[in-house]
């Protein structure tokens, strides 16, 4: 019995030590998580606006084999660079390329033939921007590649070679002795119809 007492009246000032040293050494303040996580992610490049004007700015697509248009394609950059097209000239010089309203949602939209486009004397690929609000919303290629490239408004009687009436701008390769194409858009695609060429 007196070595309990003996061993208590020495374990219970330790407990106390042990506990007042507990109490006086600061408890370390959590870390701050990184920066990172504290931060909202960096949001995705503002996309640049597109911003075309036709040169000369009197060229009608409609009667013109060559309309230019300069200036910003906005976020549609690398879609033309697929078919040879420089941002850089299309900038300053200018490329090839037809204005309409071929989604008909009051915006804008603008069709580029690719560098092989040498004004029925060469096919080339075609994409098509569509813009929203000033932004490209879409860009999407025709089915086959065009030479005699212009813009076809919406027509109600049958038009020449025989291309079908359209209730929105379209684009028509015409045929210069082989058959004419038309081009429309339904709303999700482009549909092609192959008409008779006047000189077939």
């Amino acid at each position: 019995m007196m070595g309990m007492r003996w061993m208590l009246s020495w374990s219970l000032p330790l407990v106390a030590l042990g506990f007042s040293a507990a109490a006086s050494t600061p408890t370390e303040a959590p870390k701050a998580p990184p920066a990172a996580s504290t931060q909202a992610a960096p949001s995705q490049k503002a996309q640049q606006p597109v911003a075309l004007t036709y040169e000369p700015k009197d060229c009608d697509p409609v009667k013109e084999l060559k309309c230019l248009c300069v200036g910003s394609v906005g976020s549609a950059e690398a879609a033309l660079k697929e078919i040879g097209l420089d941002p850089e000239v299309i900038r300053t010089s200018g490329a090839p390329c037809i204005q309409g309203d071929f989604d008909r949602d009051g915006n804008p939209d603008y069709a580029f033939p690719g560098a092989g486009y040498r004004m029925c004397n060469g096919a080339a690929p075609v994409r098509v921007i569509f813009t929203k609000k000033g932004l490209v919303r879409e860009v999407q290629a025709l089915p086959r590649e065009m030479s005699c490239f212009n813009l076809y408004r919406p027509n109600k009687k049958p038009g020449r070679d025989g291309v079908p009436p359209t209730k929105k701008d379209s684009l028509v390769d015409w045929g210069e002795g082989n058959a004419t194409w038309l081009y429309r858009f339904d709303g999700k695609r482009w549909l092609a119809t192959q008409c008779d060429s006047e000189d077939a």
